[in-house]
């Protein structure tokens, strides 16, 4: 009898917790806007499956509250381009996500539409949720139903790709800075400088080629502060590539290693975009045919402004500085130039490989 109860007692157990994880199973994956020619703000939550959604219009806000947990990596704050929206935020309670909008005009209900597109194969499409608002002077119709068609004519994307790197936007991070030295090599060595020295010398060989560049740090400071948690430091520079709208987010590191043998150069992402990956190939493969060192590879890695940034991000590690013939390279001129170069060649790349639309 015991033993019964026992196992109807787990049978219960388990089918509570497979219907919590059926209840909080979609998530929100990304957030995309745009402004599109109708002059219509669109906001669009990318989900893992079929989610609903309600909205609350207030004097000075529009809330919508999604059925849907937030994925980690998702950035919480985003600046945008719009005369009626001042900025998005996202905030995480439990099962459910609220996207809030606060607003710089008032809006009648008429003003403003939410509706689900399902997931479309065809186009690898996964479930969204979209809002849409009007501007001034915006050319806006209302949606009958829950369903709609994408316009054939795209808003503008949150980041751009393709069509040549003139006029992009690109976030240099210098890696460390101010209290943290990072990685120390033998000679002394400090990795906050080398990559100060070589993300410097990015910035200009990006500006030559007709480039945007906007830098999380230009001196041996920290970002955030002193004082500052790890998530707030990398939060500070991730919050300096979202409030510049960049194009690509490119942070510079030099390695370590406990192995002295150990070299070579890499290159991480985070699979957050469809370009991601494709970045972070296009700048390892100007770095390895450039340099004598060992090829480590294009790898996927959690870090955490891979993670949260909502453009396509890559985290290079230029070198090992644990490795002394390698240290000797960092600390050289010659080398951080050549370095830098073969990072803008390959950010040049990038843009000129991609095309399309996000």
């Amino acid at each position: 009898m015991l033993r019964k109860l026992l196992i109807l007692l787990v049978c219960l157990v388990s089918f509570a917790l497979n219907m919590v994880a059926e209840a909080s199973g979609t998530e929100i994956t990304a957030l995309h806007w745009g402004v599109s020619k109708e002059n219509v703000f669109r906001v669009v939550l990318d989900c893992t499956g079929p989610t609903d959604a309600q909205a609350v219009l207030n004097d000075d806000s529009l809330m919508v509250s999604v059925e849907g947990g937030l994925k980690p990596y998702v950035s919480k704050d985003y600046k945008v381009k719009s005369d009626t929206v001042d900025h998005v935020e996202l905030q995480a309670t439990g099962e459910k996500t609220v996207l809030q909008l606060p607003l710089t005009r008032k809006l009648a209900s008429g003003d403003y539409k939410i509706f689900v597109l399902k997931k479309d194969p065809a186009t690898k499409r996964p479930d969204r949720i979209v809002i849409d608002i009007a501007n001034s002077n915006s050319n806006f119709t209302p949606v009958s139903g829950t369903e709609a068609v994408i316009p054939s004519t795209p808003t503008k994307p949150t980041f751009d790709i393709g069509g040549g790197i003139k006029g992009k936007m690109i976030t240099l991070d210098p890696g460390h800075g101010g209290t943290d030295p990072g990685a120390i090599g033998k000679q002394g060595t400090k990795e906050k400088d080398i990559t100060l020295k070589i993300a410097m010398k990015v910035r200009d060989y990006l500006l030559d080629k007709g480039a945007q560049v906007s830098m999380t740090r230009t001196t041996d400071k920290d970002v955030f502060g002193p004082d500052a948690t790890d998530a707030q430091e990398l939060q500070a520079r991730v919050d300096v590539a979202q409030a510049n709208d960049a194009d690509l987010f490119v942070s510079i590191h030099c390695n370590a290693s406990t192995n002295p043998n150990i070299g070579g150069i890499s290159s991480y992402f985070f699979p957050k975009t469809d370009y991601d990956k494709i970045a972070a190939s296009a700048i390892q493969d100007d770095l390895t045919k450039k340099f004598g060192l060992d090829d480590l590879g294009v790898r996927q890695a959690n870090f955490y402004v891979n993670k949260r940034s909502s453009m396509p991000t890559v985290l290079i590690e230029t070198a090992f500085i644990s490795n002394q013939k390698e240290e000797k390279l960092l600390r050289s001129n010659w080398f951080q130039s050549k370095m830098a170069k073969a990072i803008a060649d390959g950010i040049e790349d990038y843009f000129a490989a991609t095309g399309g639309g996000q």
